[in-house]
């Protein structure tokens, strides 16, 4: 009787241990701080909130510079640094990242937060954020055809008029949103776009611009 009751027990030990396994590996990762690296196209003229819904036209040998596009296509690279969701205001993750221009371009730092929603038991997710951004480009580019400026002067002002964007302001709005694929309980990849601009609320000028580009990210903690 006594073997009975423990080879019974030692059942029920074993299926509680299975069950409990695959429980982990089904359940959606515990919510925690992550770290993500990306690369980003930087101006990739396209906006899926606004009337910006193309992607860039071919470029043309020579033409015109269109105020706004001048740092079209190059590329960035973004560092970022997500808290573990806060318990208030639908649960918010902190966010800051470090966008920077692999070709001297503009480049973002940015403060803000990020709120997700999981789908398929955690193993896809969709996310939106806002944030404000300092940038170390250009307010306003400098005049290459200022009266009374040297010739040397007035080309090296139209290299940085040509390659250089003016955002109107050093300090500029964060919206950005992206879709997450969790490769497993640590890792996941996410498809991103981050778009820069102030609404013309500091300056007329403001061009804007948008970043599509993946990022992995990789969850800390045990």
């Amino acid at each position: 009787m006594i073997r009975l009751e423990k080879r019974v027990l030692g059942a029920v030990l074993a299926l509680a241990s299975t069950t409990a396994m695959a429980q982990e590996r089904e359940a959606p990762p515990r919510e925690a701080a992550e770290v993500a690296i990306g690369v980003l196209r930087h101006g990739a003229n396209f906006h899926p909130l606004g009337s910006k819904l193309i992607f860039d036209l071919p470029e043309l040998p020579a033409g015109p510079i269109y105020e706004g596009e001048e740092e079209n296509g190059t590329v960035d690279v973004q560092l970022a640094y997500r808290t573990a969701p806060l318990r208030i205001l639908l649960k918010p993750r902190l966010t800051a990242k470090a966008q920077i221009n692999t070709a001297g371009r503009t480049s973002f730092f940015s403060v803000g937060a990020e709120w997700r929603q999981h789908i398929l038991r955690g193993r896809v997710y969709g996310q939106f954020g806002i944030g404000a951004t300092v940038i170390d480009g250009y307010r306003f580019t400098p005049d290459p055809f200022q009266p009374g400026i040297s010739n040397d002067e007035a080309w090296r002002r139209y290299d940085i008029y040509r390659r250089r964007t003016s955002f109107g302001s050093k300090i500029l709005f964060n919206p950005n949103a992206s879709i997450g694929v969790r490769v497993d309980r640590r890792w996941a990849v996410e498809l991103a776009w981050e778009h820069f601009s102030h609404r013309q609320i500091f300056s007329d000028t403001n061009p804007g611009i948008d970043n599509v580009g993946i990022r992995i990210v990789r969850r800390l903690g045990r």
